[in-house]
């Protein structure tokens, strides 16, 4: 099976054709076209395709990030009808706009022994239909609709696949007018965001400098542009450095949008990335690399989009692999175990209808039939009706039956409101369900409770370890905020009789807590000449560490 990614900037039109077959695959070609002035950049996608030997068994095509909104939700249930029905609920409170105006796609991307981490992305639904209309309208009708941060989620875990991946990283895609920051955490995008600067902002930068036309000026960036590293302004000359600065101006708009994007993804993911790679066309500007790792403080490598995928060992040259990040995520996403957990937005009144042309000539016999029988069933429906009508008062008055049963008391224009208005009562069913869950959560015996870590501990401590427990801190300070599902931070403070104990304790606790931390050890005297050494731990306790 051949599979497209097609990517369709403002400047360039860039896809990725990859085989696929019996599990293995390889990348078969890449293409690219530029988009001249005043032509619609689908019209020149329509002709990319249209030029190709062989058409593609499945075409993906992504929305853009400006137009879509990502969750990651984590469920209590491994039944994929029970987060398929939870879906639209959550949503509903987190979405900026109506969830009757939305579409979404979802995909679980694990499963543990407790529940399922889900991710879902959202769209307006108007955002999708203008973006079909315009791209079927040329002739383009994909067969997956995804998004960029999903599209580059699969294009990560390829590319970090020989990696021992611990930490998050950072891809910056820099295009022609836009820069795509896409935060990436143990397989699951956390954070996709659009910003308005791309290589069109170093261009007028040149040109406002030297006062050049566009043309002159992207030029001159081409083959001579540059920027310094910091590290490197004291050694250039003073023409250089004049131009440098050129550039610098749309570059500290970057910098500062990568350092909250880092931020963010820091509060997300309580970690800030390890890695900042960098791709797009914008990207290639000699310098870049050196000079955002000394800005933002992160290593900064080039992505090989395309040389870290292929099974056949063939090295990329820099442009491509720069250049064709997105396009090879889009083709990625339907490749292996990725297929199994496609994000597609295509779904419901979206969905790709089947393409099969229809003589009509010769179904008008069946027609005329179905004409007769459409007849017979108009008198049946007729009578059906009036029973039907019975049967509509009946349930109605159930219905207000069952609302006034499940909120207890409910006035006669409230009733009426409910019945009327579907979304108002589920968000009032919503809302009452939580004050009564909250409730019952106050009945139920704290899982978490540092005393049952304790005991945990103090049931896995040898007989053999005599440890004193001196000072035992739970959780935050009185003046924070209060949350009921904290998995609180424990410090821990022993005397032992025998410095040598504390590394067996050391490692039987490392094993129970998550962000473990020992303190020096501390030698004290008591009052009857005896000798204590004092050590503090701290950490997270881990969900075992509480025992059943």
């Amino acid at each position: 099976m051949r599979i497209l990614g097609l990517d369709i900037g403002s400047q360039r039109v860039k896809a990725v054709e990859i085989d696929s077959a019996f599990g293995r695959f390889e990348v078969h070609e890449y293409h690219e076209l530029a988009v001249p002035a005043g032509v619609s950049p689908v019209l020149v996608a329509r002709d990319l395709v249209s030029r190709l030997p062989k058409a593609p068994d499945r075409l993906v095509i992504a929305l853009r990030s400006g137009l879509t909104t990502l969750r990651n939700f984590q469920f209590p249930s491994k039944d994929r009808k029970a987060i398929q029905a939870s879906v639209g609920f959550e949503l509903d409170d987190d979405l900026p706009f109506e969830l009757e105006d939305a579409a979404y796609g979802h995909s679980i991307l694990f499963q543990t022994a407790t529940g399922s981490q889900v991710h879902v992305s959202a769209t307006l639904g108007t955002h999708l239909q203008a973006a079909l209309d315009e791209w079927r309208a040329q002739g383009l009708d994909p067969d997956v609709v995804t998004t960029e941060a999903w599209a580059l989620r699969a294009l990560m875990n390829r590319v970090l696949a020989s990696q021992v991946e611990t930490a998050p990283v950072l891809l910056v895609d820099i295009g022609h007018t836009r820069t795509l920051l896409y935060f990436h955490h143990k397989g699951v995008p956390i954070l996709a965001r659009e910003i308005p600067i791309g290589g069109r902002d170093f261009t007028l930068a040149i040109q406002e400098k030297y006062k050049v036309g566009q043309e002159q000026a992207e030029a001159a960036k081409l083959e001579h542009g540059f920027v310094l590293p910091p590290s490197q302004r004291g050694q250039a000359t003073a023409e250089q450095s004049e131009f440098s600065n050129a550039v610098e101006t749309p570059l500290s708009d970057l910098v500062r949008e990568i350092r909250h994007a880092n931020l963010v993804g820091k509060n997300l993911s309580h970690e800030l990335p390890a890695h900042l790679f960098l791709c797009g066309g914008g990207a290639q500007l000699p310098g870049l690399g050196r000079y955002l790792e000394e800005e933002v403080k992160v290593p900064v490598q080039s992505l090989k989009s395309l040389s870290s995928v292929t099974s056949s060992g063939v090295a990329y040259s820099e442009q491509a692999d720069s250049s064709f990040g997105l396009a090879a995520g889009l083709a990625l996403s339907l490749v292996g175990q990725e297929k199994s957990l496609l994000l597609n937005l295509r779904t419901g009144e979206f969905s790709k209808n089947g393409g099969s042309r229809i003589n009509w000539s010769r179904l008008k016999g069946p027609m005329i039939a179905a004409g007769l029988i459409a007849t017979s069933l108009l008198v049946s429906v007729v009578v059906q009706n009036t029973v039907y009508r019975g049967r509509m008062k009946s349930l109605d008055s159930q219905l207000e039956r069952q609302v006034k049963s499940f909120f207890g008391s409910v006035s006669s224009s409230a009733l009426r409101t409910y019945l009327s208005n579907p979304t108002t009562l589920k968000k009032e069913i919503q809302r009452e369900l939580s004050r009564r869950r909250e409730a019952a959560a106050l009945m139920e015996p704290n899982k978490h409770s540092p005393l049952r870590f304790v005991r945990e501990i103090s049931s896995g401590i040898s007989k053999d370890i005599v440890v004193d427990l001196i000072q035992l801190q739970v959780g935050a300070a009185t003046t924070s905020t209060y949350a009921a599902r904290e998995n609180p931070a424990i410090s821990m403070t022993f005397w032992v009789t025998n410095p040598q104990i504390i590394e067996r304790l050391s490692g039987m606790l490392e094993k129970r807590m998550t962000g473990f931390s020992r303190s020096k050890v501390e030698e004290t005297v008591l009052p009857d000449q005896s000798k204590r050494w004092k050590v503090v731990f701290g950490g997270r306790p881990m969900e075992e560490g509480y025992g059943n």
